[in-house]
C-alpha cells in the first residue's frame, strides 16, 4: 500500500510541469515589464517636470522585482495582474517620452507605405463609399469593444484558476504592449486624425460620438503606428481560441470591428491594423509555440 507522503509526491509531481510554468510565464512578463519601466523612466530622466513619473516608474520596477523573488500572496496577487493594469497606464506617457526623444512624426512615410498597398487612402475615403447609419455605429461600436477586449477575456481565466493559460495571456499582452511603446516613441505617426478633418460623410450616432469624445480624451499622440488596438486584439483573440474557444470566437468578431471600425472613423491608417495584426500573430505564435508542440 501507497504511504501518504508517497501519494502527495505522486500528486505533486503529476501537477508540477503546468504549474511549474505560472511562476515562470509571469517572471518573464513581470521582468520584461521592468526592463521598460527602467528605460522609460531614464528617458523621462532626460526631460524636465518628469520628477514624480521617474519616481513611480522606480516604485513600480521594485513592486515587480519584490513579486517575482517573493512567495507572499499579496506580492503574488500583484505579480498576476500588474503587467495587466501598467501596460495601458504607460500608454499614457508616450508623448512626454516622444518629446524627450525630440523625434519628428513620420506619417508621410507611413501614409506612402498605405499609398503603395491599397491604391488609395482607405482613412480618408472608406467612410464616403458606404455612408450608413447602421453601419457607422457598428463600426464604432466595435472600436469601442477594444477596452472590453484587453481585460474580459483574461479576467475570465483569473476567475476560474485557469493559472497557466491566464499567465501565457498576460505574457503576450505584455510583450506587444511593450514593443508597441517602443516603437511609438522610436518612430512616432500622428494618424490621420491629427492631420485631416473627419472622413468626408461619416455618419454621426451616438458611438460615434462616444469614440471621438473618448480619443479627444485620452488618445496619445504619435502611438498611431502600429496599432496596439490591432495588435492587443489579434493577441487576446489568438490567445483566447487558444485556451478558451467560445470567448475566441466572440473576440474574432470583435477584432474584425476593430480593425475596420478604427479605418472607418478616420483614427488610423489601413497600413496601421495590417501591422498590428501582423505583429499580434507573431506574438500569439511565439508565446503559444512551445506550449502547443508540448500537447
Amino acid at each position: 500500500m501507497m504511504s501518504t507522503d508517497t501519494s502527495a509526491n505522486v500528486i505533486r509531481d503529476s501537477v508540477a510541469p503546468q504549474e511549474r510554468t505560472r511562476p515562470l510565464y509571469r517572471t518573464v512578463a513581470l521582468g520584461w515589464l521592468a526592463v521598460y519601466l527602467a528605460a522609460s523612466g531614464t528617458a523621462l530622466a532626460m526631460g524636465t517636470g518628469n520628477g514624480w513619473l521617474v519616481a513611480l516608474h522606480v516604485a513600480l520596477i521594485a513592486a515587480c522585482l519584490a513579486a517575482i523573488v517573493s512567495p507572499a500572496r499579496p506580492l503574488t496577487s500583484f505579480g498576476d495582474l500588474a503587467p495587466l493594469v501598467i501596460g495601458p497606464l504607460l500608454y499614457m506617457e508616450i508623448p512626454k517620452l516622444i518629446a524627450v526623444a525630440s523625434t519628428s512624426f513620420h506619417d508621410a512615410a507611413v501614409s506612402g507605405w498605405e499609398l503603395a498597398l491599397f491604391g488609395t487612402q482607405p482613412s480618408r475615403v472608406l467612410a464616403g463609399s458606404l455612408p450608413y447609419g447602421w453601419l457607422s455605429e457598428l463600426l464604432h461600436a466595435g472600436y469601442l469593444s477594444y477596452y472590453l477586449v484587453i481585460f474580459v477575456p483574461p479576467l475570465i481565466l483569473y476567475a476560474r484558476r485557469e493559472r497557466r493559460a491566464f499567465a501565457h495571456t498576460v505574457l503576450a499582452l505584455t510583450v506587444v504592449y511593450t514593443i508597441c511603446w517602443s516603437l511609438y516613441v522610436l518612430f512616432p505617426v500622428e494618424g490621420p486624425r491629427y492631420l485631416w478633418t473627419a472622413p468626408a460623410h461619416v455618419p454621426d450616432g451616438f458611438f460615434r460620438r462616444a469614440a471621438v469624445s473618448l480619443l479627444a480624451a485620452g488618445s496619445s499622440r504619435g502611438a498611431a503606428f502600429p496599432s496596439s488596438h490591432m495588435a492587443v486584439s489579434v493577441v487576446q483573440t489568438g490567445m483566447a481560441l487558444y485556451w478558451q474557444p467560445r470567448v475566441g470566437a466572440v473576440l474574432v468578431l470583435s477584432c474584425a470591428l476593430i480593425g475596420v471600425g478604427a479605418v472607418y472613423g478616420g483614427f488610423h491608417y489601413g497600413i496601421d491594423m495590417v501591422c498590428g495584426a501582423v505583429l499580434g500573430a507573431v506574438i500569439v505564435g511565439v508565446v503559444l509555440g512551445r506550449d502547443f508542440r508540448a500537447r
